[in-house]
């Protein structure tokens, strides 16, 4: 019982980490309604901006795997 419940809850954390990388919108609308839901539990305010935080972070930009970067023009090639 408790595998599967391990199991469980690695699958869901990796989904979680996969339609970050995929879809980044819809983890920051996830990210906005968890922080509701602390401020609503009056949760610890380091909590609160840590998940502010990643619920406004911009897009992010550059190269990310690329390995032949040319940072100068900010692009990969």
């Amino acid at each position: 019982m408790i595998e599967v419940l391990i199991v469980s809850v690695l699958v869901v954390a990796c989904g979680f980490y996969w339609l970050g990388r995929l879809a980044p919108s819809v983890t920051r609308r996830m990210w906005r309604g968890t922080g509701h839901v602390l401020e609503a539990v009056r949760a610890p305010a380091p909590m609160r901006q840590a998940v502010a935080g990643r619920a406004n972070a911009a897009p992010g930009g550059g190269c990310g795997g690329c390995k032949g970067c040319d940072k100068g023009s900010g692009g990969c090639h």
